[in-house]
């Protein structure tokens, strides 16, 4: 079950859009999927390009200042911010969980 909050949604969102850049890069760079070497490219541009679209797009669509609401009756001030997530994750840890993802082939490249 996918679960978000907000727009929660640009992280797909992201991780499509990376999706769709990388393989254009892939196509334009014309890289061989059974090369050991750009199958480990291929999983790094993928994961760099979802990395960067989705910061891009939490900076331009996720709201980091804060807002104050005040209570009518008690005068009380809420702190309120944009807590958009996907999965319970906020949008702006997403960048770093794709970074992360792009040590995959990394290590994967060491072991074989």
């Amino acid at each position: 079950m996918i679960v978000w909050r907000g727009k929660g949604l640009l992280v797909v969102l992201a991780l499509f859009i990376g999706g769709a850049v990388s393989n254009l890069a892939i196509y334009v760079l014309h890289f061989n999927a059974t090369n050991r070497v750009h199958g480990f490219l291929m999983g790094i541009m993928f994961s760099l390009f979802t990395a960067a679209t989705n910061y891009l797009l939490t900076k331009k669509f996720v709201s980091d200042e804060v807002r104050y609401l005040i209570d009518e009756e008690t005068g009380q001030r809420i702190a309120y911010r944009d807590s958009s997530s996907f999965m319970f994750i906020p949008n702006r840890y997403w960048t770093w969980i794709f970074l992360g993802l792009s040590l995959i082939p990394l290590l994967v490249s060491f072991i074989n």
